[in-house]
């Protein structure tokens, strides 16, 4: 099994152009200390590795017009071709000529096993292209960057001289030329991935470093024909293409390398900004696609090619409301999905695919016992979270409470409670203007429970958030209560609420006026806490209509009012 956080820390490389991201950096500043960075670089150092060359293209394409002679030629010092033995290969589909060497630096391995002529390492690069290509653009459907009739250009180079898996440009000049103006981009990748990170691939490491690469570089290509890398969404480029890589290649898995301490990682960093995304983000992104399928992604980078003033935020957003599906909850249970990773907290029933794989979450703290008031007022970065979570030294009875102030609506929090069977149960509270102070009552009997997590969520990119917090308890009647319906009256729907002391068998209906059955609400087992059941009366006509608990305690009944 490969281990996570192979790279203990990202490359220098990467650190700039997450400081440019951050806007600690201007950007032709970072253009040239990329430069520098590449050409001092010690491939000796293998926590070093940059990954992707592709963001220094996307801000060299960016300051082109501005760039003199004098930065060009620093920019051609750092990988001169040697041009020996240069030969090429037309892949299976058609659609891209590979470019490699057979001597000389910038050589591939000569393996040949069906001995027809063409190094092995070529063929699987073909290989790779010929399917990343029909996963990403025919099954997907992300915009072609080969336009009919064109052959791609993908060169094969010794990038590791760099600390490089591949890039993606789009220059004519400079030391990566795409030598042709169609298509638009072309595709460089490393010539032999020998003593790069580790993958999980069956058919061996470097054949899962030639897959991902350019499952990911392909997405770069695709990412330029979308938007000519212009805007908000390349700066989430990196988090994109990352994506890819697990898309098409699940079993991988190379991106394991940059979700453990390799900058502000979902599981360790959670409190840094997630804005913008790169490879340590690429499980944000991921949670979309396990959650709401394959066509979540095609559907945002389409909104995003109709509108080039729409950010990557806003974009999602969008495509969340098209699906009726809430931004600030799907951001929160992002979160809990990382809460929920690792060999301490993952769970049986919820999160991600690969959670029993991933990073433990990194806790701001512990609470042994519950509290008798509220936490000190925190603060929480913008566009971020902390974790929390309780291991009590001593059993407690009554049932899970979390009270809460907030500073705002973009405040969210979320619950998580882990049972001795292995399952989880997760309950939020959303930020709403009317609720800055308020609990969360859960139907989880402390005796039940393990241990609790909790999630806060600052959803705002701008402003931080403040937020305090106790773990504590509540307790119910010894009857089953059945609570008047609220809001009252109502139109079209309201909520019901049971107080159930004791996991029973319980039957709620609707009768009107004359004793006709209306609706059966529930019928079945609940649990002890607290239940709501939701009426939705759009069919219903105005008026006066009686509710019926039938339980272990009797009948009650209650009436609610309809006007419409």
């Amino acid at each position: 099994m490969m281990t996570v956080a192979s790279l203990s820390a990202q490359s220098s490389f990467n650190k700039l152009y997450q400081n440019y991201l951050a806007g600690e950096r201007n950007k032709v500043d970072t253009i040239e200390d990329m430069i520098s960075h590449l050409k001092s670089y010690d491939h000796q150092n293998e926590n070093e590795f940059t990954k992707c060359l592709t963001p220094l293209m996307i801000l060299l394409e960016s300051e082109k017009e501005s760039l003199n002679d004098e930065f060009l030629q620093k920019l051609n010092e750092v990988s001169p071709r040697t041009n020996s033995s240069v030969a090429e290969f037309i892949s299976p589909s058609g659609k891209f000529r590979i470019h490699y060497e057979t001597s000389g630096s910038h050589a591939v391995p000569s393996e040949d096993i069906n001995s027809n002529g063409i190094p092995d390492y070529v063929e699987e690069v073909a290989e790779a292209s010929d399917s990343s290509y029909n996963h990403e653009i025919l099954n997907l459907g992300f915009t072609d960057p080969i336009g009919d009739g064109e052959v791609y250009d993908i060169f094969i180079e010794n990038l590791s001289s760099l600390g490089a898996y591949g890039l993606t440009n789009n220059r004519s000049t400079g030391s990566f030329p795409c030598n042709t103006s169609n298509p638009e981009t072309c595709i460089y990748i490393e010539n032999d991935f020998i003593g790069y990170p580790p993958n999980t691939d069956p058919e061996g490491e470097i054949i899962g470093s030639i897959k991902v690469t350019i499952a990911h570089e392909l997405k770069h290509a695709v990412q330029f024909a979308q938007n000519g890398w212009r805007g908000d969404s390349d700066l989430w480029a990196e988090m994109d293409a990352t994506l890819m890589e697990e898309v098409v290649y699940d079993n991988v898995n190379d991106y394991y390398n940059y979700i453990n301490g390799f900058s502000s990682d979902l599981f360790n960093s959670p409190a840094s900004s997630l804005t913008s995304g790169s490879y340590e983000d690429v499980t944000w992104a991921l949670y979309f696609h396990e959650r709401f399928g394959e066509k979540f992604w095609p559907n945002v980078w389409g909104i995003i090619e109709s509108n080039d003033q729409i950010s990557m935020v806003g974009a999602i957003e969008n495509e969340l409301i098209l699906r009726e599906v809430s931004y600030d909850f799907s951001v929160l249970e992002s979160y809990l999905w990382h809460f929920a990773s690792g060999d301490e907290f993952a769970s049986i029933n919820y999160g991600f695919d690969e959670r029993f794989e991933y990073p433990n979450p990194s806790l701001s703290a512990t609470y042994l016992e519950l509290q008798s008031a509220l936490t000190d007022t925190l603060s929480l970065n913008p566009f971020s979270a902390r974790y929390f979570a309780t291991d009590l030294i001593e059993p407690t009875d009554g049932f899970v409470k979390l009270d809460f102030e907030v500073s705002s609506d973009d405040v969210h929090l979320g619950l998580l409670g882990y049972f001795s069977d292995g399952t989880l149960e997760t309950q939020t509270a959303i930020g709403n203007s009317n609720r800055l102070t308020g609990s969360i009552e859960t139907n989880w009997a402390w005796g039940n429970v393990e241990n609790v997590g909790l999630v806060v969520m600052n959803s705002n990119p701008d402003a931080n958030g403040l937020y305090s917090f106790q773990f504590t308890k509540y307790f119910i009647a010894e009857e089953i209560e059945l609570a008047q319906n609220f809001p009252n009256p109502f139109n079209p729907s309201t909520t019901i609420r049971l107080s159930i002391p004791q996991n029973q068998e319980v039957k709620l209906e609707i009768f009107d006026l004359l004793g006709r059955k209306i609706q059966t609400v529930y019928n079945g087992f609940v649990q002890a806490g607290f239940r709501d059941f939701v009426i939705d009366a759009t069919t219903l006509s105005t008026g006066v209509y009686i509710y019926r608990l039938t339980s272990d305690f009797g009948i009650q009944t209650k009436a609610m009012t309809l006007i419409k």
